[in-house]
């Protein structure tokens, strides 16, 4: 189609350039997105003519929209009501989903508890960047005061502990930088602002053990609107108050921007009622069993045919043979054959390479028990399937050898165990608000079913000697787990192994 100079001029304020077959469509309102995304199934123009369309538009009146969002000032709901009409009539009315995956919002979440952050971030499909426990140093007295417990007999014993535990690490951060300062000297060649930040985050690493998951913290979310509906009605529909107050705040103010795509967004009650009738169910079959000891990392579930597997998921890439007769061509191979198809396939990636999706259609299964604290970095591998226990004082806590090393051992442990004396007393009454008392030092389950492919990202970033410690160790046993029933795919794991200080 061949534009007039009017028709480029308008174009100009919203694609990257004119006459390219790819370009970037910017400066409209996320509805507006989604409508031109949604057209490209049925009709035959390009983008920027159904653009043009809906610019010019009188049926829609987008043309009406389009131009209030660009000068920014305008009141342009009567013509979102036309934006509005088109996802009731696509998405609602026929359940065209995927159109809604086109509409994208940014949302600012502020003061919001360390607990309701993992719930928020227990969405796949999402992108999250939170308050550091690494990189900044959390204020007293900010923590998160659930209504059920400041309305009960417990509402002073809560504030004594989690005012308590702020009172520790403030008392601790200090400390624990000269102690850091001393235990790993500025290098000649370090700048003096470079060294300090290092300092602050070893000490951090430290200290962050302490914090209750009642601490308030940030998160900056980037969803589309599928996702969002999802979150919203997880929110909506979980037992504590915090998340329904955050599932309602995250809908009204998406509801300006994308109002139609999240207006049927509600607490579900297959999910209420599923969640109370299964925590009932199994509370009573497990009653009066204690958790048995247990390593940190348990492989308790893996593809026995995973080596197989894997050398015939590449060999059916690049054949056009079906699958099982491939597999039984596999299963014919040496040894030494297959491990040359794995080679060749991964032994030319770089430090920046990962390996191509055939790695995929293996799986494995572990059960972990670790620190809340790490647990927050590894629950960010969300491309894996987690099933995650409820916050509880039951595994125990980590105590980091760095508090004894400052003579503040004994009183981290006086903290802990104050602490979980909290979270008993709580729990008798309130067992779902107990979770907030609960500090990142104590341990916590975790189920993890991820592919081959996402172990070996999830093991060489966690394994990497800038890393935490804490969740080093754990990468460290997922590789041992993989090696002990696989070795010839758990060679090809980039893992760093290193000693030297961490910044934990």
């Amino acid at each position: 189609m061949d534009f007039t100079k009017e028709d480029i001029e308008l174009l100009k304020r919203h694609v990257s350039n004119i006459d390219k077959n790819i370009y970037v469509i910017y400066n409209l309102p996320p509805e507006v997105v989604a409508v031109l995304f949604a057209y490209v199934s049925r009709s035959p123009l390009s983008f920027r003519e159904n653009l043009l369309k809906l610019i010019k538009s009188k049926d829609l009146d987008m043309g009406k929209l389009i131009h209030a969002f660009e000068l920014q000032g305008l009141d342009y709901e009567e013509a979102k009501e036309k934006a509005r009409a088109f996802h009731e009539k696509w998405v609602v009315g026929y359940g065209h989903s995927s159109i809604a995956e086109h509409a994208v919002a940014s949302i600012a979440i502020e003061n919001v508890s360390i607990l309701a952050s993992k719930v928020i971030e227990d969405n796949r499909l999402a992108s999250y960047t939170e308050k550091s426990t690494r990189y900044q140093i959390f204020d007293k007295g900010k923590y998160y005061k659930p209504r059920n417990i400041m309305e009960s007999e417990f509402a002073k014993v809560y504030e004594e502990t989690c005012d308590s535990l702020f009172d520790f690490y403030a008392e601790a951060m200090p400390k624990m930088m000269e102690h850091m300062r001393e235990k790993y000297p500025k290098p000649e060649d370090m700048p003096d602002r470079l060294y300090e930040s290092i300092t602050k985050a070893r000490a951090c690493d430290v200290v962050r053990y302490v914090l209750p998951a009642s601490t308030l913290t940030n998160i900056g979310m980037t969803a589309n609107a599928r996702t969002l509906e999802h979150m919203i009605r997880k929110l909506l529909s979980h037992p504590l108050k915090e998340m329904n107050d955050i599932g309602l705040a995250i809908k009204e103010e998406v509801k300006k921007i994308i109002p139609t795509l999240v207006k049927y967004a509600n607490k579900n009650d297959y999910i209420v009622e599923t969640n109370n009738v299964m925590e009932n169910l199994v509370k009573e079959m497990v009653k009066n069993e204690k958790p048995s000891p247990s390593k940190p990392v348990v492989l308790v579930g893996y593809d026995t045919e995973a080596e197989n597997k894997t050398v015939a998921s590449i060999i059916y890439k690049y054949s056009n043979l079906p699958y099982e007769q491939i597999l039984k061509k596999v299963k014919a191979m040496s040894e030494e054959e297959k491990r040359k198809v794995i080679n060749e396939y991964v032994k030319r990636m770089s430090k920046h390479d990962w390996p191509m999706r055939e790695l995929e259609h293996v799986y494995y299964s572990f059960d972990i028990l670790v620190d809340y604290g790490a647990f927050r970095d590894l629950q960010r591998h969300r491309m894996c399937t987690q099933t995650n226990q409820d916050v509880t004082i039951a595994h125990g806590f980590e105590m980091p050898k760095e508090f004894e090393e400052i003579g503040l051992g004994d009183g981290f442990t006086r903290q802990m165990e104050s602490a979980k004396q909290t979270f008993e007393m709580i729990r008798a009454k309130l067992p779902k608000e107990a979770q907030y008392v609960v500090p990142l030092a104590f341990r916590k389950r975790t189920l993890f079913t991820i592919n081959l492919r996402e172990l070996h990202h999830l093991i060489k970033l966690r394994s990497s000697k800038e890393g935490h410690i804490s969740y080093r160790r754990i990468a460290w046993l997922m590789h041992d787990e993989i090696m002990k029933v696989h070795p010839v795919l758990g060679k090809y794991i980039r893992i760093d192994r290193s000693e030297g200080p961490s910044r934990g």
